[in-house]
């Protein structure tokens, strides 16, 4: 299964705040005890500009770089070349949108580019078909609760 993967949810929020909660507070709602480079304990920091880094920082200080910016319009939209512990030449890309809708805002996750993992592809993308819905599982349970900036 090398086809992109989409993914949909429409949360309780102002586009500008799910923008937020997805970036600025992601360390509140990323499930790190199933989905981390660095373990549970670590700390996640999400840039706030075009060719940032998105960060995971264990508690000795370690670090380990998941993805940078290839696009970002706050409120609206974020590219990442998507690499969490494995080489930055390997990275995938992962685009999601907001969209204020009557109910809140849709968001619209999608992650492809899964070719350029070759013989490992199949069994990347096809993790990631469960692995997206727990992460996005885990962020819908916190839009629950308005982000206030």
């Amino acid at each position: 299964m090398n086809d992109p993967i989409h993914k949909s949810l429409t949360v309780p929020l102002t586009a500008a705040e799910a923008f937020a909660l997805f970036t600025d507070d992601i360390d509140t709602w990323w499930p790190k005890a199933s989905h981390s480079v660095k373990g549970e304990r670590s700390k996640l920091t999400f840039p706030t500009h075009k060719g940032g880094e998105i960060i995971e920082t264990d508690e000795d200080g370690e670090t380990a770089v998941w993805g940078k910016l290839i696009a970002y319009d706050p409120g609206k939209y974020l590219a990442i070349s998507w690499f969490p512990g494995r080489n930055e030449k390997d990275a995938t890309v992962v685009t999601v949108t907001f969209t204020q809708t009557a109910d809140g805002t849709l968001c619209e996750l999608t992650h492809g580019g899964f070719d350029i993992l070759g013989d490992t592809a199949d069994a990347v993308s096809t993790s990631y078909l469960k692995g997206w819905d727990m992460v996005l599982g885990c962020y819908a349970s916190a839009a629950k609760i308005p982000v206030h900036a």
